[in-house]
């Protein structure tokens, strides 16, 4: 019976996630490209995870001031804690598309 690494799982659907979004915006995609193209995957991805962390990190102190501290809880929770690995999973996708492009 085959074991499935439901961290994985979640880090992969986040990384999807994350990847429509931007892709569904020019201006977040195209920013994305350029700094993929300025840095390795692991910069890239490393830069990536902190900026979500500040995002994550705002959006909590803004629900909990604007809503409520229980909200907020929620939505740390939510939020907060993703680890390296979708950062890693999206940063290895758009340097994937950007070298397949690049040998098209």
């Amino acid at each position: 019976m085959e074991t499935i690494d439901t961290r994985a799982v979640i880090a992969q659907q986040f990384a999807d996630d994350f990847l429509l979004v931007a892709m569904n915006d020019y201006d977040t995609y195209k920013e994305l490209r350029e700094e993929a193209r300025d840095r390795d995957a692991i910069a890239l991805s490393d830069k990536l995870r902190e900026e979500w962390e500040l995002l994550a990190e705002q959006v909590t102190e803004l629900v909990e001031e604007k809503i409520s501290p229980t909200a907020s809880l929620f939505i740390a929770q939510m939020l907060q804690g993703q680890g390296q690995l979708p950062f890693d999973l999206i940063a290895r996708e758009v340097v994937a598309q950007m070298k397949e492009e690049a040998n098209a």
